[in-house]
């Protein structure tokens, strides 16, 4: 019997179980970027990091043991081919590390905001490409509210909206983490042509 596909919430990425994780994840600036450290993990045990150099190159896999680099790497590649990024397109091994990447990185931050009794939120935008928009929205901006503001939205959209330094561009809009539902939901209006997509 074949299982469901899992969601997750902070990519968009669906995967067909929770076999590979990231489980950390350490970074430095470079004079080109940020470059970072993070591991791998497939079923809890640690198969290698996925580092990337923070000169604007591919998030790359290093397995932890050479005697096994070419069948970790053909199994991470199978995995990949069966998952979908948020637009439902199938994943490459790039996508699918970087987007593991994102996973942790936002789960952690949205742990750190509760110990302080905060919520967090995020601003999505989308990019023009050519004569028109790509449709394919990146964080830009993450902040965090407190337990009043994340309780009313109506005044929190308010805010936001009359807030020069916080007002979303025209191919953005703000988006609150709702613990309850496990989902981000949008605060802000999101651009009409991508009001079908709800990631």
């Amino acid at each position: 019997m074949q299982t469901a596909s899992i969601h997750l919430p902070h990519s968009g990425l669906t995967v067909p179980d929770a076999s590979y994780t990231v489980t950390s994840y350490k970074e430095h600036q470079t004079h080109d970027g940020v470059a970072f450290t993070a591991t791998l993990r497939l079923n809890r045990k640690i198969i290698g990091t996925v580092e990337n150099d923070g000169r604007g190159g591919p998030d790359i896999f290093y397995p932890n043991t050479a005697g096994g680099m070419r069948e970790q790497r053909d199994a991470l590649e199978a995995f990949a081919a069966r998952c979908t990024d948020a637009r439902g397109v199938v994943c490459d091994v790039e996508l699918l590390l970087g987007d593991l990447v994102t996973e942790y990185q936002t789960s952690r931050a949205i742990t750190r905001a509760a110990t302080r009794g905060n919520t967090p939120l995020r601003l999505l935008e989308d990019h023009e490409f050519g004569d028109g928009p790509m449709s394919w929205p990146s964080q830009t901006a993450t902040t965090e509210t407190g337990p009043a503001w994340a309780a009313d939205r109506d005044r929190l959209r308010a805010h936001l909206l009359a807030d020069p330094e916080l007002t979303p561009p025209a191919l953005g809009w703000w988006q609150i983490w709702d613990a309850g539902e496990n989902r981000w939901i949008d605060v802000t209006d999101r651009p009409a042509h991508l009001l079908t997509n709800r990631h």
